[in-house]
Formats: C-alpha cells, structure tokens, sequence
C-alpha cells in the first residue's frame, strides 16, 4: 500500500508522524502491528536546496585535539560524534545545515526532538574579517574563533534546550524567539537543523559569510558555567570523556567539520592554545584557548540544486 503525503495535510519536514497496520476479519481487529504502540515517523527534508557547502569530513576524527575517548558507558557507539559530512544550503524561507555522521543518532533518554546523545553547535560569521561578533563560542565550548572572526548568528541543537542565538551589545548570547527545527533521520544517521533566515538580517548572503560546525557529548547535569556539554578529563568514565591534558583550558569538541586535506589540521589547531590552571574562565580571553577557523564557500562555485535529507 503506499499512501500519498498530500493525503495527510499540509505536512512540514520534521512533522512527527503515527501509524499502526491492523488485520481485520469483518468487525474483528485480530492483529496489529506494532503491537505495543504505534510506530513513529519523522518526515525528513524532501525538498531542494541551493548548496554552498558540502565537505565530506575525516573518518575517526572525533578525538578533539587527537586524544580523547568516549565515556564508557554503552549508550556511547563507535561513531556517534563522528561527522562523516556538514552541509551547507538555503532556501527561499531558511538557512540549512545537515550533518550525516558515521555512528548512529540515537534516542536512548527520550527527547522530544529525537537527538539525545550529541550536542550540534553552528556559529555564522555575517562578515569575516572584519572583527564584529563574538569571538568565543557558547559558555563551556573553551574555543574562540580566528582574530578578526566572529559570529553574530548561533545554532544549538540538543534534545531538550536547543535554540537560536545572537550577542547583545556587551557580547552576551540571547535566545532568539524564531523556530529552530531539527529533523532527526535516524535511518541515515542525518540531523538537519533549519533556521529562519529572518534571523540573519536583511542583508545577509549566504554565500558570503563563514560558518563553523562542531559536535559535542550533550550533558544533562553538566558543570558551572556550561551550557550542557560533557566535560572530560584524563581518564574516561561511566559519564565522562577521558583523554584531557592537565589544563582546565582544553576545549569540550569532539569533532569539527573540516576538510581531511585542509591545513591546519583539526588535531593541529585543537591543541594549540596556551595551557592554563585557571578554573574560573571568565578570567580567560579568546586567545587563551584554542582558535577555530571558518569554513567558506568557495567563490568559484556557485550554488547547486540538491536534495539536503532523503
């Protein structure tokens, strides 16, 4: 049986759909399937979009600098952090970001939004170069951006606080009241987060402006001052990344996307940063941790059609 989609209603990628199949005799329901509940759907991204960024991203990369290893309990699968591609695309009503990683996006802890295990984090830089925006990423990253970057737009995607950010006049990120809506296939291992494109302005291109994509471990009771990322340190635990250095400055990313054959290397400019003792960050500027560079889309490319979910 196959049953057309405009059949539904006005249905919206990321729409939640239920169904059960039932075996009748005359008035007689004799079985259903599922039997324990009815089976869930989440409609995935069918429509098209202008690419302007699409880098496949190294295999076994989700170490941070090089070192670090999952916590040890089972929840935590080989690949879960690990994005094996980051894309970029718009179209006329959003801005599309999609991560296809190479472990599986897993539910185990229910979240609404079905991504429970990793935390996603966009930063766009509305003009590179030019030293506006904010240089540190969200509270408990421990990662700035390059000297002269900063970004003005913020996506962060978890299971239960995700939302959309941009800095104040002092710096502080505040909560935008726009929708941002993550589509979870977990089929293909993909997350697609769709944000408004009202968010970056009027005069916001797309395809002149920088963009980091980054995966952390979400944390629910995470430490002061973090927002919800697991913390790690020498020794991995039920609960905690293992393989930090002694510092308390070292970053919490497990992966970022960023070209195998770009350099520097994302083991190089994860573990370049000044090593300190400091437990309270707020003492710490942007050149006290490690710098993240800005993915771009290249100029001699212009945009393609592609279908960014299926």
């Amino acid at each position: 049986m196959a049953i057309p989609l405009v059949a539904l209603g006005d249905l919206q990628a990321g729409d939640d759909l239920r169904l059960v199949a039932i075996a009748s005799s005359g008035p007689r329901d004799l079985q259903l399937a599922p039997a324990t509940g009815p089976a869930q759907i989440i409609l995935p991204d069918l429509g098209t979009a202008n690419v302007i960024v699409s880098m496949d991203d190294p295999k076994d990369d989700d170490k941070g600098p090089g070192t670090y290893t999952y916590p040890t309990d089972g929840v935590f699968k080989p690949g879960v952090f690990d994005i094996q591609q980051f894309v970029v695309g718009y179209d006329e009503k959003n801005m599309i970001f999609k991560f296809t990683f190479n472990g599986p996006v897993p539910n185990p802890w229910g979240s609404p939004n079905n991504l429970a295990v990793q935390t996603l984090d966009v930063y766009v830089d509305r003009d590179p170069g030019a030293g506006t925006g904010n240089r540190m990423l969200l509270p408990g990253r421990n990662v700035a951006l390059e000297k002269g970057n900063g970004w003005g737009v913020a996506v962060w995607a978890e299971g239960w606080t995700p939302g959309i950010y941009v800095p104040d006049s002092q710096g502080v990120p505040q909560k935008q009241s726009a929708e941002l809506e993550v589509i979870v296939d977990s089929a293909a291992n993909i997350v697609t987060l769709r944000v408004p494109r009202s968010v970056f302005g009027d005069r916001f291109d797309p395809k002149k402006v920088g963009y980091v994509g980054v995966v952390f471990s979400q944390e629910g009771f995470p430490a002061a001052g973090v927002w919800r990322v697991r913390d790690v340190e020498a020794q991995a635990a039920q609960w905690k990344l293992g393989g930090a250095p002694s510092d308390t400055n070292h970053t919490r990313i497990l992966d970022v996307a960023w070209p195998a054959d770009a350099r520097p290397t994302q083991f190089d400019f994860l573990s370049h940063y000044p090593a300190s003792k400091v437990t309270n960050m707020d003492k710490l500027g942007p050149d006290d941790f490690a710098k993240i560079p800005l993915l771009r889309a290249k100029a001699e490319a212009g945009p393609t059609l592609a279908c960014l979910s299926v």
